[in-house]
């Protein structure tokens, strides 16, 4: 399962810079060596706690990097990416403070799974090997587990306290679905790409203008200007950093702005200017995904087994090899599974039942699905420990009313959740105690 540790740093060095500019580029600002010495000092405060000029510094240049790695040549002025980058760490900053007072948070444990899915998904190595490489690159692991963790806790903070403001009830499913576009809803997925401009003052010739600007910016993206780099440059949007991407969504996920124009259009199309009260928007279709009525399930079943306290990453791997040495031998799985695993599905012999995989670890997932029907896999780690499992049998089944109604509740809570979190973020900043004492750098 495990290739050669040298090999795999050196296929792997090309891909660490990467990951640990997303990281902290999601995440908040990672500690780099920088070969400038940055003057520190506080930035802004929020509440009870302060954003300091080292922070923004690094992540403008991150930033930077990352734009630069997306091909971005003309980047807009420092100061319109530094105001940017300050109110999202305004906004991290109060998320946190408040997961700290409601006593939201993240454990080691926790954090520990997500570096252990992190070395295995892209890199192919245990959490020891992994720090291995981090220590080669001269990069800190304690910082970088800091990182997934401050991720990690504003992901947690924001389902703890957004998530119940969203109400969904039987009616609303059956609604839904009654919509005279739900099918087509349920089978296709959009990526988007998004440029706002806003209008800085209210009279008619600051309108003509920004119509104007917005119209010689269609031209050019039809013409083939790149979209990210004109989103950098020009949009206001919150994704504008990002080259405007909204990422793959359903259509009831989009903005309700632009769902009719997208259901219009063909991969590659640049809509016209389309204006609401926050200004003029311009979308392009990107890509599009068209979904399939028929659903695979597999039959599965696995062992897991747990590192702990006194477990081993390296004892806990070795002791499932011989638990699946054993399997090859011909003992049965459903006993050792019963005997051995730490899963709660040991009882019943480490059956998992019938699974789209809907609910599965992505790296269980991936594990099962290149498993043949009859195969025992190698022993492979995931987050939540190292497994071996067998596939039983599979099967591919229509979709069901239940996956319907399924997806119409998490198509309806995906809409709400995102609307209740941007009125959670508005109302949370208005209430902030917030104080600029830098504004330039």
């Amino acid at each position: 399962m495990f290739h050669n540790l040298k090999s795999k740093r050196s296929s792997s060095r090309s891909r660490v810079s990467s990951l640990l500019l997303m990281t902290a580029f999601i995440g908040g600002a990672y500690s780099v060596q920088a070969e400038l010495e940055l003057l520190d000092g506080v930035a802004v405060i929020v509440n009870d706690s302060v954003v300091m000029v080292s922070e923004i510094e690094k992540e403008y240049e991150l930033t930077l990097a990352d734009l630069a790695s997306k091909g971005t040549t003309n980047f807009p002025p420092k100061d319109q990416i530094v105001e940017q980058i300050t109110e999202r760490l305004i906004l991290e900053s109060i998320q946190i403070q408040e997961a700290g007072w409601r006593g939201i948070v993240v454990t080691d444990e926790e954090v520990t799974g997500i570096v252990r899915e992190t070395a295995r998904q892209q890199f192919d190595m245990t959490i020891e090997e992994f720090r291995e490489l981090l220590a080669e690159e001269g990069l800190s692991y304690n910082e970088f587990r800091e990182d997934l963790h401050r991720k990690a806790l504003l992901e947690k903070v924001q389902q703890r306290l957004v998530g119940p403001l969203v109400q969904i009830s039987a009616q609303d499913v059956a609604a839904f679905r009654d919509l005279p576009y739900f099918d087509y809803l349920s089978a296709d997925r959009f990526r988007v790409g998004h440029i706002l401009l806003v209008q800085e003052d209210s009279n008619a010739t600051s309108a003509n203008e920004l119509q104007t600007q917005a119209e010689d910016l269609v031209e050019q993206l039809r013409e083939g200007s790149d979209f990210a780099t004109m989103a950098v440059n020009h949009s206001s949007a919150s994704t504008a950093l990002e080259g405007g991407d909204l990422d793959w969504r359903r259509a009831e996920e989009l903005p309700q702005l632009f769902v009719e124009e997208v259901l219009e259009m063909e991969v590659g199309d640049v809509s016209d200017p389309i204006r609401n009260e926050r200004g003029l928007h311009i979308i392009k279709l990107v890509d599009k995904q068209t979904a399939t009525r028929d659903q695979e399930e597999t039959l599965v079943r696995h062992i897991l087994i747990r590192p702990n306290a006194i477990k081993t990453e390296v004892a806990a791997k070795k002791e499932l090899e011989g638990i699946r040495q054993q399997i090859v031998d011909g003992e049965d799985f459903e006993e050792l599974a019963r005997q051995h695993s730490d899963d709660i599905s040991a009882r019943e012999g480490g059956d998992l039942g019938w699974t789209n995989g809907e609910r599965l670890d992505p790296i269980f997932l991936d594990v099962m699905n290149a498993t043949e029907i009859g195969e025992i896999s190698e022993v492979f780690a995931s987050a939540d420990g190292w497994h071996v499992l067998e596939v039983l049998d599979r099967r591919v089944i229509d979709v069901t009313e239940q996956v319907l109604d399924r997806f119409a509740y998490n198509a309806l809570a995906n809409r709400l959740f995102g609307e209740a979190f941007q009125d959670w973020l508005q109302e949370i900043r208005a209430e902030a105690f917030v104080k600029i004492v830098r504004k330039s750098f």
